[in-house]
């Protein structure tokens, strides 16, 4: 005896089949979204983008290089400068228009920075120094000085060191304060206190005071952790 179909339930439906007899797998079922080929091959290249900066800071980086594709713009970076973290972010430095021309040609690329060592580091030429980190790989160059009033020193100067006009240092600000009171001649006379890691110093409002326009300590700690964390050994890719 035949089982008959229950009353009510269709046949299903023959699987689609291309020209040569073959299920169409690669059409995405209803309500699937394709994925976008461009989305694709950007992610693949910041894994490869990641594994390579990532065996360079294993294998001992200290110093980035920007502009390697133009000599003439070539610039040396300690790893954790401020300016260099454009650079290193890797999805977020593809934008929409590098998107697109990647869409039109894919075999086009960011130039990344060139990790190095401080012993290749010293071995470059026609490669300036960034004004923001200061590298100073040969220990020779001229500290970055930023010239300002005694009373245009402000709290978030702290940490950051104080020196004489030719970039000798008079230690890291702590505090400053102004001070108003009399002196020996009894007239108004007003004044900023710098108090530094090696000494207290006054000055008069209007004198002129140095100090290295560099990223304190504890900014520099902070962004070498984080660099740490995204491309040291034994962490995982965080974009």
């Amino acid at each position: 005896m035949t089982r008959s179909e229950p009353a009510g339930r269709a046949r299903p439906a023959p699987v689609p089949q291309d020209a040569a007899g073959i299920v169409d797998l690669l059409t995405p079922a209803r309500g699937v979204a394709a994925v976008d080929p461009v989305d694709a091959l950007v992610e693949r290249i910041i894994a490869e983008e990641h594994d390579e900066l990532r065996q360079a800071f294993a294998e001992g980086a200290e110093f980035a290089v920007t502009h390697m594709e133009s000599p003439s713009e070539r610039m040396l970076h300690r790893l954790e400068c401020a300016s260099l973290e454009p650079h290193l972010d890797l999805r977020a430095r593809w934008s929409t228009g590098h998107r697109r021309r990647l869409h039109d040609d894919r075999t086009y690329r960011l130039p990344l920075p060139a990790l190095v060592t401080r012993e290749s580091a010293r071995g470059l030429s026609g490669v300036r120094s960034c004004k923001v980190c200061w590298p100073n790989v040969h220990g020779t160059e001229a500290r970055p000085l930023r010239k300002l009033q005694a009373r245009g020193i402000r709290s978030h100067h702290i940490g950051h060191v104080l020196s004489t006009d030719d970039g000798l240092s008079l230690g890291t600000i702590l505090r400053s304060a102004h001070q108003t009171g009399a002196d020996l001649f009894g007239e108004r006379q007003e004044v900023v206190e710098i108090v530094t890691t090696a000494r207290t110093l006054q000055y008069s409002p209007s004198d002129h005071v140095f100090i290295w326009d560099l990223p304190t300590d504890e900014e520099a700690i902070r962004r070498k952790t984080q660099l740490f964390e995204r491309f040291g050994p034994g962490f995982a890719p965080t974009y």
